[in-house]
């Protein structure tokens, strides 16, 4: 199965396409510098821009190398400054979504925060306040969310958007719990391993479809 990678060159986007590679999936990488992403095997890079409708384009067609169109998108974008309020990050996501649509591709398993998750109060978590230094990320996870329901609705996008806590490196992979439209209890940590290998495995998961994942990593043997 190919899968087109956007954020491969992030610290989850180097977890991601490294797992798929174990899964031997080839891999269709969009990146700005090409220098922050060596060659690899069976993964085509291609430069440019995810707010740019032609390297999307780009991405999701089939390469010389990759085995056909890629059958789902991973993304793992990010802001670049969250203390800065900006739309790169929901405008990258509209784009690719846009992309995803006229390429006839429906899945994607994408990144936000746990900002995203349902409130008992209604709404999302996000919508009943975060910290100041949270509130500009925060509100870029809310703008993806909206892109990918309203595709949802509008044309049968089949999303899932996974919402971490606190993400962190030094956490192995295989600590992981998670919950559809929930947050797991017990800790405000996410290994980094753990959602990398949590996104792979719900690719082929129809029961991840149109769902916001809650995912935490517990520290220690499970």
């Amino acid at each position: 199965m190919t899968v087109a990678l956007f954020g491969a060159s992030g610290r989850t986007g180097r977890l991601l396409l490294a797992e798929a590679q174990r899964r031997r999936w080839p891999v269709r990488a969009l990146v700005r510098d090409a220098a922050r992403l060596p060659q690899q095997a069976g993964v085509e890079t291609i430069v440019g821009d995810a707010r740019d409708s032609g390297a999307i384009d780009e991405t999701l067609r089939a390469g010389a190398g990759a085995a056909g169109a890629p059958r789902a998108v991973l993304c793992t974008l990010g802001m670049a400054d969250i203390e800065k309020p900006a739309t790169d990050f929901s405008d990258s996501v509209r784009a690719i979504v846009a992309g995803m649509r006229r390429a006839g591709i429906r899945r994607i398993v994408a990144v936000a925060s746990g900002v995203a998750l349902p409130d008992a109060r209604g709404g999302t978590r996000g919508e009943h306040g975060v910290p100041e230094v949270l509130k500009n990320v925060a509100a870029e996870h809310l703008r993806n969310l909206r892109t990918l329901r309203q595709a949802g609705d509008e044309w049968g996008l089949q999303w899932t958007l996974m919402c971490p806590l606190n993400l962190v490196d030094d956490i192995a992979a295989g600590h992981a719990r998670r919950a559809y439209e929930a947050l797991p209890e017990g800790s405000g940590e996410t290994g980094m391993p753990d959602l990398a290998l949590a996104m792979c495995d719900l690719v082929d998961d129809a029961g991840s479809f149109g769902q916001r994942v809650g995912i935490v990593s517990d520290r220690g043997p499970r």
